[in-house]
Order: structure tokens, then sequence, then C-alpha cells
């Protein structure tokens, strides 16, 4: 449309443009042709005129003097005036100047004829004649002269209404060029106004509309347009607006989705920072436990000793020293050998993320390193967890969320005015059991938000708000469920579901022998009495021989003592060289050898010797350690982890596994 009307416009005005040039051209040539024309028909009216004045000359001059130069003379002027007035006969005039062109003709003809006859009349010698032709003469020139300023007249007149004619035709003319010119310019201002609402007003609509989405107006949108090309931008306009929307909606869903990672990052860094921290506590308590466990080892060993010793003195008062003093000596060094134990099983690493826990020892862990604080803090702490209950989870990460548990129920215990925890467990069918968290403080504040990320009633620095969410994330890895209200007496209630689980054969020792020494083929028996397998097999297993390995001197003494007080003969060494130089010289029955020593042959690598050199003393051979979690993989003991006796250890479990090994042994040579 814009270059159809731009080229119809361009057109009509060129052709106008040239039509006023032709216009002024044609004016100026008819303008030249007439003032030529006038001149022209001026000089043959003159020439005219003076012939036929000179031909009256001449004719007066041949009557005077006739003579044959008069004659031609008069003749030529005459031949001068017919061409003259024959000129006019081919010229564009009207009728009436025409037949005034005849009547000068016919008179100029009868002048000549007068002429004539009163020239031969003079030759004849008839002068009286000639003059009266003379005379006539005169008087048709008088009436030639009269008629040729007549038709110079007409002439005039004709020339006056040409004139008029083309002032005519110029008005008409002009005026037809500013009717030209005018529908020219009605037609550029409607193609103006039509420019201006079917192009300049989209165009505007089309700006405003990338204004209004550049500002964040995402919805903004072009309505469909009457035109090909406005309706082709005004589609690409919408899909790129389209476009621009999906492409906001998904950066605002990738930028929720980034928010929840970065608050899963948060989440997981402190996760990762509480298992660096956890770790780092386990890599300080792995040699730690060993420096703790040999001075404990030694106290309870030599307690133990002491112990034995008082009573069996004939002194009642000595014998009372042994009760007073001794007995809560040793009760002391095995609570201390108890908490080091339970802090290395609370901080190793789980390899097995899935497993039968037995849920008693894993509650009693926790509550074990959080028992001192309840009770400095005069808050008591209740656990009921039937033994025969195991639950499918990874022992460290339950650990973590009883003692997770633990610490918020006793800050609500001492901010509330609480008095009590009670820790409960059973099972609810074959499938699942519930594990409770009940105590008398001020109950939750908001229990649909407790398990919210960072959320906290705590004062600023007391707390993150994560340790709850860890815990409900950890039962929902597991399978589980857990929920909190608070209990209709008052006090929160936490209960945790998880799946039950079927323990392995080993996993069925009850717990209270792992926790005092690990698993063994002999019950140990409480308060360091001996058992009655040991009481069975004290008589029949004196002259063994046994060796001890240990680099620490009080431990070799208290297990030198320990050995001979049931006739056992006891070879010590105090490191794996002096082991090995006593087995290639010596018979041993058994060997007992600490794993971590000094030097390049540890317990260890004594055990791998004996394999190869010794095959026969090799299931004859016990480990003590004092670094280690009992149910821990004890890495190169092959398929006999379960001899591992774990420091601080008591007379009894000392020499219920001995006496265990030595009974599948024949008579002493």
């Amino acid at each position: 449309m814009l270059l159809i009307g731009t080229s119809v416009f361009a057109v009509a005005a060129c052709v106008l443009l040239v039509g006023m040039m032709l216009l002024f051209a044609s004016l100026r040539r008819n303008s030249e042709r007439d003032t030529s024309s006038r001149l022209a028909e001026q000089r043959a009216a003159d020439e005219i005129a003076a012939s036929i004045y000179g031909q009256i000359l001449a004719s007066y001059e041949q009557l005077q003097a006739p003579s044959e130069a008069n004659r031609r003379r008069f003749d030529a002027l005459g031949q001068k005036t017919y061409d003259g007035l024959r000129r006019y006969l081919f010229q564009s005039m009207s009728l009436e100047a025409r037949l005034q062109v005849e009547t000068i003709k016919e008179l100029h003809q009868a002048l000549e004829v007068v002429a004539h006859g009163a020239f031969d009349l003079v030759q004849r010698g008839d002068p009286g004649d000639a003059s009266a032709r003379v005379s006539e003469m005169q008087g048709l020139a008088e009436k030639l002269l009269a008629e040729m300023n007549r038709f110079v007249r007409l002439r005039e007149e004709d020339r006056a209404r040409m004139h008029e004619e083309q002032v005519g035709k110029l008005q008409r003319l002009l005026f037809a060029i500013l009717l030209v010119g005018g529908g020219l310019l009605g037609l550029s201002i409607y193609f103006a106004w039509l420019v201006q609402r079917r192009v300049a007003l989209p165009l505007g609509e089309l700006a405003a509309a990338a204004v209004r989405l550049g500002g964040g107006d995402l919805a903004t949108r072009i309505p469909s347009q009457r035109h090909e090309e406005l309706e082709m931008v005004a589609r690409r306009f919408n899909e790129m607006a389209d476009r621009i929307q999906h492409s906001h909606n998904e950066i605002e869903n990738q930028n929720v989705a980034l928010s929840d990672n970065l608050a899963n990052l948060k989440q997981a860094q402190q996760e990762l920072v509480q298992q660096e921290k956890l770790s780092a506590i386990g890599f300080m308590l792995a040699g730690l436990a060993h420096e703790l466990n040999n001075p404990l080892a030694g106290i309870l060993g030599t307690a133990e000793c002491i112990a034995e010793e008082l009573a069996k003195h004939p002194d009642p008062a000595t014998r009372r020293i042994a009760d007073e003093l001794v007995s809560p000596l040793m009760l002391e060094a095995r609570r201390a050998g108890d908490l080091v134990r339970n802090l290395l099983r609370f901080s190793a690493q789980s390899n097995t993320p899935l497993a039968a826990v037995n849920l008693k020892l894993a509650v009693e862990i926790s509550t074990g390193l959080r028992g001192f604080a309840f009770a400095q803090a005069g808050k008591e702490l209740s656990v009921v967890i039937p033994e025969e209950l195991f639950v499918a989870v990874d022992a460290q990460r339950l650990e973590h969320s009883v003692m997770n548990i633990m610490n918020n129920a006793l800050d609500a215990l001492r901010t509330g005015g609480g008095t009590r925890l009670d820790v409960r467990a059973e099972g609810i069918d074959k499938k699942w059991v519930e594990l409770t968290f009940e105590d008398d403080g001020p109950g939750f504040l908001e229990p649909d938000r407790i398990f919210d990320a960072f959320y906290t009633t705590k004062p600023v620095g007391s707390g993150t708000g994560l340790g709850l969410s860890l815990v409900q994330r950890f039962v929902s890895e597991a399978g589980g469920s857990i929920a909190a209200a608070n209990a209709p007496a008052g006090g929160a209630r936490l209960t945790i579901c998880l799946r039950r689980a079927t323990p392995s054969p080993a996993q069925e020792l009850p717990a209270a022998l792992e926790l005092q020494g690990g698993p063994s083929s002999a019950k140990v028996p409480a308060k360091g009495v001996p058992s009655a397998i040991a009481g069975a097999l004290q008589d029949s297993v004196k002259g063994y021989r046994v060796l001890v390995v240990d680099d620490e001197p009080a431990l070799r003494e208290i297990q030198r003592r320990f050995l001979a007080s049931i006739g056992i003969v006891p070879l010590i060494a105090k490191n794996g060289a002096e082991a090995l130089a006593i087995l290639q010289r010596e018979r041993c029955d058994a060997l007992i050898t600490d794993i971590r020593m000094p030097g390049e042959i540890d317990g260890i690598a004594l055990y791998r010797w004996i394999e190869i050199h010794l095959p026969e003393l090799e299931p004859r051979c016990l480990f003590v350690t004092g670094e280690m979690a009992l149910d821990g993989d004890i890495s190169g003991l092959g398929p006999h982890p379960d001899r591992v006796i774990g420091k601080p250890f008591t007379r009894a479990d000392y020499l219920d596994r001995v006496l265990a090994v030595l009974a599948e042994v024949g008579s002493p040579a």
C-alpha cells in the first residue's frame, strides 16, 4: 500500500510538473509565434503599402518620362505587392480578413490595369486620356490603401480574439492544474492519514508494547493487524513475548530450585561440618583411646589384684578396705572404660548404612554419653527398651539422632522447668518398632514446624534449627516416620517408627555382654566374679604356657598376675621381636598380644607370622586393644574378630577368654 500510494503520488506530481513545464513552454512558443507573426504581417503590410506607393510613383514618372525602366520597375513593384498579398492567403485568418485580402488584390489588379492603360495612352500620344486614367489610378490607390488599413485593423481584431482565446485556454489549463494540485494535496493528506492510522499507530503500539515488555509486563501482546506485514510483525512479537515469558517462568522455577538447592547445600554443609567434626573426634579418639584405655586397664587390673589380696587378709578391717575403697575404684574404672568405648562407637564411621541394629545398645550408647549431663542438671533420664528389638538403620546416624533429641529435651527441661525424660520402645507388629521420647517440660510451641530447617525457639547463638530436621531426614531415608505432638499431661512427645530387622546370630548375644567386653564363647559374670565355666576349667589349665605380648609394663604385670592366679605359666614379651624369639625357642599353648605396639612387628604382623610358621597356635590367639570399637571390622584377623579383648577389661572377662581358647588344648606337655 505504501509503495503503490507513493508511486501514484510521485507519478502524478511528475505529470503535473511536466504539464506545467509544457504549458509554460507552449505559452512561450505561442507568444513568440504571435509576436513574430505580428511583426511579419506588419512588415508585409508595410512592404505592400511601400510597393503600392512605389507603383504610384513609378506610374507618375512613366507618365512624365516614359521609359522601359520605369515600366519594368512598376511591374516589379506590382509583382512584389501581388506576392505579399498571396502570402496572406496561406496564413490562418478569419473569413472577413481573407475577403478583405481578395478585395485588396482586386483593387491592386484594377490599379495595374488602369496604370498600364495610362502608359499605353502616353505612348500613343494621348495625354488627356492618360491624365484621366492617372486620376482614376489615384482614386484606386487611395481606396487600396484604405482597404489595406482596414485589413490591418481586421488582423488586429483577429489577433486580439486569438489572444483572448489563448488567455481563456490558459485560465482553463491553470484551473485544471490547480484542480489536479488540489487533488494531489487531498490525496497526500488522505495518504498521510492512512499511513498514520494503518502504519504509524500500529508501529507506535508495537513500540509501546516493547517498552512494557522490557519493563517487566510479560503479559503484553499485540492484537491482530489488518495488513499482512504488520500481522507478521505482531505474530513474531507475540511469539517472542511467549518465549520470554516461558524463559522467565523457567528462570523463576530454576531460581526456586536453586534456592532449594542452596538451602539443601547449606544443610548438607552443616551435616558435612558435623560429620567432619565427628570424623576429627573419631580420629583423635582412635589414638586417645589407646592412651586412655591402657592406664584404665592398669588401674582396673591393679585394683582387682589389690582386692584379691585384701580379700585373703585375716584382718576384717583390711578386708573392709577392699569393699570401701577398691570396689568403687574398680567401678569407676569400668565406667570410664565404658565411656571411652561409647565415644568410639558414637564417632566411628558406619560401613553398613542399613543393617540390623540392636535398638537398646544404640540408645544406651547415647544415654551413656548424656547421662552425666542429665544428672548434673538434676533431671531424670529413664530408658526402658527390650533387648530383643532390632531395627534396620545406620547405627551411627541412629545414635546421632537419639543424641539430638536428648539434647533438645535437656535444653527444654532446663529452661521450662521439667524434671524427666522417658525413652521407651516397643514392637508394634512384626514389621515396625516404635521409639518414644516424652518429657514433662513446656512442650512444643509449634509442633507442625519443628522439622522445618533452621526453625528454632532457642535464643540466638544457642542452636541452628537443623537438629530435628536432620533427624527427620534420617528417619525418612531409613523408610520410617516421625511425629511430634504435645503430651496430654503436658510436655513434648516425639514418636519414631522404624522398620523391624532380623538380627544375625552374633547379634543375638545380650547387649550387656557386648558392653562389657564383646562377644565370646563364655558369658561374662557380673562384678568380676569368675563364671561357672572358668571355675570348672581352673584346675585343668595348670601348667599351660601362655605368651603375653604388651608394650605397657603395668598391663604385662596385671596379665601375669591374672594368669598365675589360676596356675597358668605366663611368658612375658614387651614387643613383637621378643615374642618371635620366645616362639622360636619355647613351647606356647596360647598367645595374648596387644594389637598396637611400637616397632616393625605389631600384633597383626605377629599373628601373620604364626599363621605361616605355627598354624597349630593360630586358633589360640587372643588380641588386646584399647582403640577399636568391639563390633567394628578388625582388619587382619581373618575369620576371628571375636577374639578381641577390649581395654579396660575385668579379671573375669580376661580369664574367661583365656580359658575358652585353652579348653580346646589337650593336657600340657
